[in-house]
């Protein structure tokens, strides 16, 4: 992989705070040219008709600008995507031969052997195939002390799946007004709601390789504040 799990979520998150700034730009530069033109049309330098020509720029304007602080996002999220689909092409140069002259030995494999099996292929998307199929056909009957379940490395596809979700979240938060509250508290900044997005999504992604998510809860800090009072 070009960059690692976490520096494929650090830049997302970093250009979600660009984006958001970006937003945050275009929508008061939209509401000044409003004012600017409405002040026009009451000092009647422009007409009703200039007015409404002056709004819908001023709309396009602002909806470009966002487009594009957004489209820095996705842009995070289609790289991932390209190295999710090499990581999953099937490729012959990826086949185990001693794994598979052991799997078509006719040796009756223990649980301990499947998992250890699976545990030494968990980064390789083809050998995680073929074990899993050649488990599924072949499944062990459990000694009662072994184990009953093999998992298996996380798929290409279930990364991309996982990290979509993150990016479509990301990029819808940087609409928001408002920010979303957890539970009782707020979140300190946009920022912390963003790393929080990060961790969320991190829980359900595996390391790849020789990855560690040990630095985490570091990478992606979350500050809360006490939450203000509903007021009905």
């Amino acid at each position: 992989m070009k960059k690692t799990t976490l520096e494929y979520y650090k830049a997302a998150v970093r250009q979600a705070g660009n984006a958001r700034e970006d937003i945050e730009r275009a929508n008061a530069d939209y509401e000044h040219g409003c004012v600017l033109a409405k002040n026009a049309l009451d000092a009647g330098i422009s007409g009703e008709n200039g007015y409404k020509g002056d709004l819908e720029r001023l709309a396009q304007e602002r909806d470009a600008k966002i487009e594009g602080a957004l489209c820095r996002i996705d842009k995070v999220g289609e790289e991932y995507a390209e190295e999710m689909a090499e990581l999953g092409r099937l490729d012959g140069s990826r086949i185990d031969e001693g794994a598979m002259k052991l799997l078509n030995s006719g040796l009756q494999l223990t649980n301990e052997d499947w998992q250890e099996l699976a545990n030494t292929h968990k980064d390789n998307h083809v050998m995680t195939r073929i074990l899993r199929e050649r488990y599924n056909a072949n499944r062990p009957k459990s000694d009662g002390n072994g184990l009953t379940f093999v998992q298996f490395g996380q798929s290409p596809q279930d990364r991309q799946e996982n990290f979509v979700k993150f990016i479509r979240t990301l990029h819808n938060s940087c609409t928001y007004s408002s920010m979303p509250r957890n539970g009782t508290v707020d979140f300190a900044s946009r920022q912390d709601y963003h790393n929080f997005l990060a961790k969320d999504s991190l829980g359900r992604m595996k390391p790849f390789g020789d990855e560690s998510f040990d630095t985490v809860e570091q990478d992606f800090p979350v500050a809360y504040v006490q939450a203000k009072p509903t007021i009905w």
